[in-house]
């Protein structure tokens, strides 16, 4: 059973959340980063900003300074540190769509010993860069975000805590509202605590980079410790946001192609023949309505794309159509062999409704790709056996919500 404890959060205050918290740096543009930067004095953007300084040539160096100004803003009272905590999180998109989840930490000794179980592979450089960054900086201030099967004791004890005022509310431009709530009494983290540890497995949803970064972090602390290590050290945890598979969403993941592999379309809908059965829709833009039934755009027109049945004998990974389509019509019919680098294929996030096949419509209408195909989302207990079959996913085969904010709640490795 995998082990889950409070920890002592570094947070923005009430007053100071608003500006403070911001979204992922990957998910703003160059031209939104600078515009936060010159106008959010106080924003987590400045805690890291040195990782974007030109002027500074070492990473070491860069990454120490992200840690002294982490504790210039403690310093200053911008930021604040509770008592050992756990933390229930929630986000309110502007459609109505919830989630919410528990903040905490989880051993790295779960995750080597495959409790917490991945199903994506990950790449080297961006393991490796995010684990020097931890070496010098030492904290986390995003979590990697697990997934649970449900657990009617874990969702009655959050939905109880929900019942009082959060101690954090954010709204972002967009509508989207995030909500924290801390939970210190020691009662009710016994209770939280043991309900979590009472659960067979936890997955990864979201994070696989950051929980390697992780586990080589922990491997250069527990080496580098001047004193015996015991394994309760704060070194040997990550920070978590754990929820359950009810209210993960998981939006699809559509692909755009550049070219036909030299083959006229006609050629190319022949080829598609071998493995699909297709059903031209002409100018009705279509959406996938279910598992094996994918949609394509080409020459201007629209066509459903139902999976044979010959096909579905691959125990585990004949669920996912992003397998499918990888092994037929990437590898076999287009000669795309390394999907994580081949510059023909384009991935694009899409939004499990009309709006995402529009979007890429006009992408195929206005750009420099000929196709493209939309997939409907992956279901999370696919995605779970997966795991637990220890298969991997093709790259990009899930857009997974929430995506937490930065500096919400941050876990100290130094605590």
């Amino acid at each position: 059973m995998p082990q889950f404890k409070p920890f002592k959060g570094i947070r923005p205050t009430e007053e100071t959340s608003q500006e403070f918290v911001t979204l992922a740096v990957n998910q703003y543009s160059k031209e939104e980063v600078d515009y936060y930067i010159n106008t959010r004095e106080n924003s987590f953007l400045h805690i890291i900003l040195p990782t974007w300084d030109d002027s500074i040539d070492d990473p070491k160096e860069k990454f120490r300074k992200v840690r002294k100004n982490l504790e210039e803003f403690i310093e200053k009272k911008i930021l604040v540190q509770d008592k050992s905590s756990f933390y229930i999180y929630q986000v309110i998109q502007p459609n109505g769509r919830q989630t919410k989840g528990l903040l905490g930490l989880v051993n790295i000794d779960d995750y080597r010993n495959n409790k917490i179980k991945k199903h994506e592979e990950t790449l080297e450089r961006r393991v490796e860069l995010f684990a020097e960054y931890l070496k010098e900086s030492h904290f986390h201030a995003e979590p990697v975000l697990l997934t649970y099967k449900p657990a009617q004791r874990v969702d009655l004890l959050i939905d109880t805590e929900m019942k009082r005022k959060p101690i954090l509310k954010i709204d972002e431009t967009n509508g989207t509202q995030h909500l924290l709530w801390r939970v210190d009494n020691r009662l009710n983290l016994k209770q939280l605590k043991e309900s979590i540890e009472r659960l067979d497995d936890l997955y990864i949803a979201d994070g696989h980079h950051r929980m390697e970064s992780s586990e080589r972090y922990t491997t250069f602390a527990t080496q580098n410790s001047a004193d015996e290590v015991y394994g309760d050290e704060s070194f040997n945890y990550t920070l978590a946001l754990l929820v359950s598979n009810e209210e993960l969403i998981i939006n699809d993941y559509n692909r755009l192609i550049k070219d036909l592999n030299g083959l006229s379309s006609e050629e190319f809908i022949a080829r598609l023949e071998e493995y699909f059965e297709i059903i031209p829709k002409n100018d009705e833009l279509t959406v996938p309505t279910k598992k094996h039934h994918l949609v394509m755009y080409l020459d201007n027109k629209f066509y459903s794309l139902y999976v044979k049945n010959n096909l579905l004998n691959t125990e585990g990974l004949s669920e996912l159509d992003t397998y499918i389509f990888e092994e037929t019509v990437l590898k076999s019919i287009l000669n795309i062999q390394d999907t994580k680098k081949d510059i023909r294929v384009h991935y694009e996030c899409g939004t499990r409704d009309k709006e995402g096949v529009e979007a890429l419509k006009n992408k195929v209408d206005h750009h420099d790709y000929i196709a493209a195909f939309a997939f409907y989302p992956v279901d999370v207990k696919d995605l779970q056996l997966i795991a637990d079959l220890g298969l991997k996913m093709p790259p990009k085969s899930t857009y997974i919500e929430p995506k937490p904010l930065s500096g919400f709640a941050v876990f100290d490795l130094k605590e």
